[in-house]
């Protein structure tokens, strides 16, 4: 009999009928359900937005974490505003905020759903009777004991309860739950709908700031090798050695175990025999700047089996100049101080013939 029950709600003042809302489990079930569907539908239209401005800035995401986040953003901020709205409907609240049923002073749940039903807040100052019994009860003596805080009373089906304060006036009917669901007052459901913004908008953030360039897409143009076949073959040499020293920083890290006398710049000749796909098919060092103290020739061979070239025109045989620059790791005592021991290295290597004060270098 409970889960059937409608309790209406008439505002008057000065005898002249402002409002009337009704109450029920039904219309809580309602607005809960549209509220959920409302912010639903507003998280899968922003998602989709979001998506259509990244590609507009041929920006993409990760497909399967996009979805996530937006579904479980989404899902979240539907859900808590789905609960807010339901507990919207099961109250009928009086105060001085915009979002109350009625104006009072005293802000206050004049009626509410519990789980044992609905009851009705009583406040001193309230004066009335409840009608539903043998006799008429008067609100004064049930108000009388809410000197610190309200007294709540029961509805029970059938009991109608008039409430005054003041010029206001409250008429509360219990009646059964028949007809149309009654639905939020107007205007409150857009309110828990403005509150997913935020939300939706921390999602979107993270979305564009987790998005990255997308990729252009190689063509026929770009697979085409830079070295043309008609090339001859000093300009297939010249070619070469731009892409040996494009990539001879990655020589550098030969130098990172290495004396700090070892850390200078310096040349070396890379030999390497390519096939006509660029593919190498053997390679060493031919010669090199850097002495027995700086032992760099296993290691720089090592990283040039990793270079790759250009198809070429007809394979090929060829030593490539490459200038290897200091290694990008810091000097430990500054530059000043490096080349001081560097030319101190090279005095020792002269031997007597080249030998020189020390305090001369300092």
């Amino acid at each position: 009999m409970k889960q059937a029950q409608s309790i209406e709600i008439a505002y008057l003042i000065n005898g002249e009928v402002i409002s009337v809302r009704r109450l029920s489990r039904r219309g809580e079930w309602r607005s809960a359900a549209s509220t959920f569907g409302l912010v639903a539908a507003l998280s899968m239209a922003a998602a989709l937005v979001v998506a259509l401005v990244l590609v507009a800035a041929h920006r993409v995401v990760y497909g399967p974490a996009y979805m996530s986040l937006w579904f479980a953003i989404g899902a979240g901020v539907a859900a808590l505003a789905a609960s807010r709205a339901a507990g919207r409907a099961r109250t009928y609240q009086i105060g001085a905020s915009i979002d109350d049923d009625a104006f009072s002073a005293i802000a206050l749940p004049l009626v509410r759903r519990t789980g044992a039903g609905y009851r009705i807040a009583l406040i001193s100052g309230f004066t009335g009777r409840i009608e539903g019994g043998r006799a008429p009860l008067p609100i004064e003596s049930l108000a009388q004991q809410a000197s610190q805080r309200p007294v709540e009373v029961p509805i029970e089906a059938g009991d109608r309860v008039e409430l005054s304060l003041g010029a206001t006036t409250f008429v509360v009917r219990s009646l059964d739950d028949a007809g149309r669901a009654p639905l939020l007052p107007k205007g409150a459901v857009r309110r828990f709908v403005r509150r997913a913004f935020l939300p939706l908008e921390l999602a979107a953030l993270a979305s564009i700031f987790c998005a990255v360039p997308v990729g252009a897409q190689i063509g026929e143009a770009e697979m085409k090798s830079a070295i043309p076949d008609h090339a001859t073959p000093w300009e297939v040499e010249k070619a070469l050695r731009a892409e040996a020293q494009t990539q001879a920083a990655a020589l550098h890290q030969c130098f990172d175990v290495l004396p700090i006398s070892c850390q200078r710049s310096g040349y070396v000749g890379v030999g390497v025999s390519l096939s006509r796909e660029g593919e190498i098919r053997s390679h060493w060092i031919a010669r090199s700047t850097y002495g027995a103290e700086c032992p760099v020739e296993r290691c720089m061979s090592e990283v040039v089996s990793n270079w790759f070239f250009e198809p070429i025109p007809e394979s090929i045989r060829v030593v490539l100049p490459v200038q290897v620059l200091r290694t990008d790791r810091p000097l430990p005592y500054g530059p000043a101080r490096a080349a001081a021991d560097l030319e101190r290295s090279s005095l020792r290597a002269q031997g007597p013939v080249g030998k020189q004060p020390l305090s001369s270098l300092n």
